[in-house]
């Protein structure tokens, strides 16, 4: 309950004095706990705010798990879920932490030690995109069209892309286009019949 309650501690004072304004006496204070109780759960503030990111990550995957779930076997019927969950307000990070979490990237980009930590969360967030996607398959019967690795790095990569762009110009990033990427990916890792879980990965330049 410690560790939970320095995480929701830290959500609101990262968001309010970004990564670099943010202190870890602030951090305990908010959640109204001393610095040692932070140091007994997290190494740095850099560990901290990583398990934050993590934190949020695993509530999504989460929320996606339920959905798919609890939806139609069918992968036409499971698009309008899908849909409804992408649009949902509390799927997406607000533009307030994809800010912050683009200063922890610029920050990570110049301090080593953070940059390996932050790859390793990429590799975790990585793993739990091909984990769902391996369940859908499993469940559907069938094998992915693609290898899951890059369709996972994709299908993050785009996601946080448009993030950013909303950050820039909010109006670019619409419903239409939520929706549009939603039907490239999905048709992209769609299932093809054989085995669960063996992807086929078609040559280059091979027509689809």
């Amino acid at each position: 309950m410690t560790r939970q309650h320095l995480l929701e501690a830290a959500a609101i004072v990262f968001a309010r004095e970004g990564f670099h304004g943010a202190t870890l006496d602030a951090i305990a204070s908010y959640a109204g706990f001393t610095k040692g109780a932070v140091y007994s759960n997290f190494k740095s503030k850099d560990d901290l705010f990583l398990a934050l990111l993590d934190d949020r990550i695993d509530r999504q995957a989460a929320i996606t798990a339920e959905v798919l779930d609890e939806g139609s076997q069918d992968p036409e019927g499971q698009l309008p879920r899908v849909r409804e969950l992408m649009h949902g307000a509390t799927y997406f990070w607000d533009d307030t932490f994809v800010t912050l979490y683009l200063e922890f990237i610029l920050y990570a980009r110049r301090n080593p030690d953070a940059r390996t930590k932050l790859a390793e969360h990429f590799h975790r967030d990585r793993t739990i995109i091909e984990e769902l996607m391996e369940r859908e398959y499993e469940r559907l019967g069938g094998r992915g069209r693609r290898a899951k690795e890059p369709m996972a790095e994709i299908s993050r990569a785009v996601f946080n892309g448009l993030a950013l762009a909303r950050l820039v110009d909010p109006a670019s990033v619409t419903d239409e286009m939520i929706d549009m990427v939603l039907d490239i990916l999905m048709e992209s890792m769609g299932v093809n019949d054989g085995p669960a879980g063996s992807e086929q990965t078609p040559e280059l330049g091979a027509a689809e």
